[in-house]
């Protein structure tokens, strides 16, 4: 321990809160030791047993308990004794570990050690654990009450990591369940504190999900989701002050178009030939512009000696440490932001800072999280310049300007907010936590992004397809085509974790990749299927060939070996530049981007070595070899030896992962296609895969086009129809589908084999189903494909009649014929029939009268008689407004037209519907010219007869209008 480092001064504090409390929020500056320190301070003070009591270390008798969470700590769980802290990277969990064992004089793996991906340093008796968020969240997996864990510590949270995100609310929540005796521990030098203890001190809302019938929730059951309720005992603040030297922040004069490694390294030469003492951290997005840089620095004219010195997560330990390491000469360490937090280089006097860092977003063109270069906010900007301040003054060199550092966000969106959320929907349905939208978040993410990610894991086949989730696609029986809307497709809820989405579990990286897996371990083709993730994963391997570049062209076509899928268009260009080492030139002159070649080739180490974990698989095989003594769930496992894969394995394997992306030529002389949910796009022109009616893209990518946008499809494959009932039998649906054919005027019927909702088979049938014949004539009609002359006044005014009956008296019942009714009143009529001809004479009115009850029939006449009495003697007919059909608008007055000498014998004005709606009165003159209208007689007859009986009775001097 190092007593001297400012976190210290808050020793007292930091214990005592923890000894009697659960949950913590620090802020300490860089260089204060909160991530060394403090693990050592809970190290040393939680092992008399004191803290391992529930209810946040206090016994019954101290009154109430300090945490929220009432549920008493389970006996039956063992002490726990290990500090576990989180890191944000594994070069920063690797190198604390070792920095923390040295101070405590042991070994890694004894009271100190580390776990990160593919390295375990932690003994039976480790106390103090350095571990990666993933790492975390496997042991939440395998234990979920962490029974061996005594507190969690977030360090650097204000990077807001998806991962950290997801851990920190899976360790709330069983905090706030089993383990009120786990203490949290948010850590951060630029942490907005007050919202982050806010939320720790939120008691989580418990709502039960749904269970079978005859069962019951046990209590404190893990399947419970937590929603955000009104705010609640805060979490304590601490803050250190710290100590740090002043730096002197250098910005750029102007913007500078040039590239980043040529202006950092410029910056450098400055610093090494002007500007004082000191090593040297220079900041860079990625590797491939670490390398840039170190190759300018070596050409470039120093006043001294340097050693440049690469640091970024895919070194090897040993080429890490190199960092780290005390030299005679002054270092120059180019860095990712690996080096922006929690590990500390000594000698650092100058950074220089790009202003740039690879930043995970949802990549719409391949359905996947991918690395994007953007610009870092003003908090990480202030993080990197204080690792200039460590141990004496020192200089921050800046390559943008001083405006431009204002427009800058003030801190990091958090990565739930912009991120992929399929593999943690994946891992939260595997603790029982079905709905992600409602989860407890501390940000809660876009639900647009979950309904995504779940859409896709339903699709792979990793969750079920829950009650009322997902429609497969079927059309309505009888329509005149298939018509799907996208409403249809919403997820509010997935079901829960399917045998394939427990295998895909255990390979931690996209759901897309890990059910490749998960398929190539059962077809024997797992390191084909490897170094197809790795393609799909990063930038493009090949350049466009542009229209007309006949020499671009011919380049491809020595890698054009196969029709069936573009990928292994870019296995053989991925193998080209492995024979030529990566040679710059050989590769562009082949249009082989080199630099990707290389990423291409770590990528796919690192999976492979994640198969190989899982699989036990051979890197020196050419293939991996299945056998049956491997445990059982392995994802890589079918229980037998595999044999060797058969030709189209692999491209099963990559139609599993990208299924949700399958496309039908809609003709083979169009590269236009159709795809699921009623979306559509256009194979790319270079594409190999010219030939085949049916595919999946592993890109799609957005486009203008010249009326509208267009998808473009890429990294194309081809898929036999028979694969999809192979591999997702869930998804197909066969019906049977009647189509009015416009040209042949008859209905005919197909045998249509849909995937979700696209057509990916039919088959012609001569058997007809008549209720969905006579359905199909009735869409027709509807939709103005044929007239119905047999539509007669009579059956016009019939519905009409009923239209009024509803409107006027909602009481009674009536339906009015709207769309749907017209159409199944005309679907019962044609029942039985297949052409247009016999549509047109079919007897229309008794199948338009069943859509009433009995009685409703009968009352019809006396509410809305077709003829009224007349004083004359003579029945008027009376004429019902055909336009009012459809109903929901107010009653329509019926008409009639009459003479105007008979209307002074009424004693009252006309009326239908029981009294409430009077008929129109057109007044005729003897000649039965209209001479007015009206819905009052009386009012007519009093107010508006004197105006015009002088005119009336000159004209017709023989009548008597009395």
């Amino acid at each position: 321990m190092q007593p001297q480092l400012p976190i210290w001064q808050l020793h007292g504090q930091i214990v005592e809160t923890l000894r009697t409390g659960n949950r913590l929020v620090l802020v300490a500056p860089t260089g204060s030791g909160k991530t060394t320190q403090v693990p050592q301070m809970l190290a040393d003070h939680m092992g008399n047993g004191e803290w391992e009591k529930g209810n946040g270390g206090r016994s019954a008798s101290d009154g109430e308990p300090h945490s929220p969470s009432p549920i008493p700590h389970s006996p039956a769980l063992p002490h726990p004794f290990r500090i576990v802290v989180l890191q944000p990277r594994r070069v920063a969990a690797r190198t604390v570990a070792a920095r923390v064992a040295w101070e405590r004089g042991g070994k890694l793996g004894q009271e100190v050690g580390y776990q990160i991906r593919f390295d375990d340093r932690l003994g039976e008796t480790t106390r103090i654990c350095f571990v990666t968020e993933g790492v975390l969240l496997r042991w939440l997996q395998d234990d979920r009450e962490l029974s061996g864990v005594a507190a969690v510590l977030f360090d650097e949270f204000h990077e807001r990591n998806l991962l950290s995100d997801v851990a920190l609310a899976l360790v709330k929540r069983l905090q706030q369940t089993t383990r009120p005796d786990l203490r949290i521990v948010v850590m951060s030098a630029t942490l907005d504190a007050e919202p982050v203890a806010a939320y720790l001190g939120q008691v989580g809302k418990r709502e039960s999900e749904p269970v079978g019938e005859g069962t019951s929730s046990p209590p404190h059951d893990l399947t419970l989701s937590l929603s955000h309720p009104p705010a609640f005992s805060p979490a304590p603040i601490l803050v250190s002050e710290g100590i740090s030297f002043p730096v002197e922040v250098r910005y750029a004069e102007h913007l500078n178009r040039r590239p980043a490694p040529e202006q950092a390294a410029e910056a450098v030469e400055r610093i090494v030939n002007v500007g004082g003492p000191g090593d040297v951290l220079v900041f860079m997005p990625g590797m491939a512009d670490i390398n840039a840089t170190i190759n300018t620095l070596r050409a470039a004219r120093l006043a001294e000696d340097c050693d440049f010195i690469p640091l970024h997560g895919d070194l090897s330990p040993d080429d890490q440490d190199r960092a780290f390491a005390p030299s005679s000469r002054r270092k120059v360490v180019v860095a990712t932001n690996v080096a922006e937090t929690s590990v500390t280089i000594d000698g650092i006097r100058h950074v220089v800072d790009s202003g740039e860092a690879r930043v995970a977003r949802y990549d719409a063109e391949r359905g996947i999280q991918t690395l994007f270069i953007e610009e870092i906010s003003r908090a990480s900007a202030d993080q990197r310049k204080g690792r200039a301040g460590r141990t004496a003054p020192g200089t921050c060199w800046r390559l943008w300007t001083e405006s431009g550092h204002l427009n800058r966000p003030e801190r990091n969106t958090p990565e739930i907010q912009r991120a992929d959320l399929a593999e943690v929907v994946l891992l939260l349905h595997s603790l029982g936590i079905r709905s992600a939208a409602t989860f407890d978040w501390l940000d809660q993410p876009d639900t647009v992004a979950v309904e995504r990610a779940e859409r896709l894991l339903v699709m792979l086949g990793a969750l079920e397809n829950g009650e009322g989730r997902i429609s497969n696609g079927e059309s309505p029986a009888g329509s005149a085509g298939t018509e799907i809307r996208n409403s249809q497709f919403a997820v509010p809820h997935s079901g829960g974790l399917t045998a394939i989405g427990r295998q895909m579990l255990r390979l931690p990286m996209h759901p897309r990749y890990s059910r490749m897996l998960v398929e190539a371990g059962r077809r024997g083709c797992v390191q084909e299927a490897a170094l197809c993730a790795a393609l799909v994963s990063g930038r493009d391997l090949l350049t466009r060939v542009m229209r007309g570049d006949t020499r671009a062209a011919g380049t491809r076509e020595e890698f054009e070996a196969s029709e069936d899928s573009d990928f292994i268009t870019l296995m053989r260009a991925f193998a080209f530049a492995q024979d030529c080492r990566f040679n710059l030139d050989t590769c562009r002159s082949h249009g082989i981007n080199a630099k990707v070649a290389r990423e291409v080739e770590m990528t796919f180490q690192q999976v492979l070595a994640i198969a190989e974990r899982e699989g036990k698989g051979s890197r020196q095989d050419s293939e991996f070899s299945v056998q049956p003594e491997r445990a059982a769930g392995s994802p890589l496992t079918t229980g037998h030896s595999a044999a060797k894969p058969d030709a189209d394995a692999l491209l099963k394997c990559l139609t599993a992962g990208f299924i949700d992306q399958l496309a039908l030529r809609r003709d083979h002389g169009t590269l236009e296609c159709d795809m699921s949910e009623g979306r559509r796009g256009t194979l790319m022109r270079e594409s190999v895969v010219q030939k085949a009616p049916l595919f999946v893209a592993a890109a799609l990518r957005e486009t203008d086009g010249l009326l509208r946008p267009l998808t473009l499809l890429g990294l194309a494959t081809a898929v036999k129809p028979e694969w999809l009932r192979e591999l997702y039998p869930q998804h197909l649906n066969t019906t049977l589908d009647h189509q009015f054919d416009r040209t042949h005027k008859r209905v005919s019927a197909l045998k249509l084999v849909r995937f979700r909702d696209l057509v990916v088979g039919q088959e012609h049938q001569r058997e007809l189903d008549p209720e969905a014949a006579g359905r199909c004539l009735a869409g027709a009609a509807m939709r103005g494909w044929f007239d119905l002359p047999n539509l007669s006044h009579e059956v016009k005014q019939f519905i009409a009649r009923v239209n009024l009956a509803a409107a006027a008296l909602p009481d009674l019942d009536y339906k009015p014929f709207d769309e749907a009714a017209m159409t199944a009143a005309l679907a019962r009529a044609f029942c039985g029939l297949s052409l247009q001809k016999e549509a047109q004479t079919a007897v229309l009115k008794p199948a338009f009268a069943a859509h009433l009850a009995p009685e409703q029939v009968g009352w019809l006449d006396e509410l809305t008689p077709p003829h009224m009495p007349w004083p004359t003697g003579k029945p008027v007919k009376l004429l019902y407004a055909e336009e009012a059909e459809g109903g929901g608008r107010a009653a329509v007055s019926p008409e009639a037209q009459v003479k105007l000498q008979e209307c002074f014998k009424l004693e009252f004005h006309p009326l239908v519907c029981e009294g409430l709606v009077p008929v129109r009165l057109w007044l005729c003159t003897p000649d039965g010219k209209r001479l007015a209208n009206t819905c009052d007689w009386p009012h007519w007859k009093t107010h508006e007869w004197p105006k015009q009986k002088a005119a009336v009775q000159k004209k017709f001097p023989s009548v008597t209008f009395a």
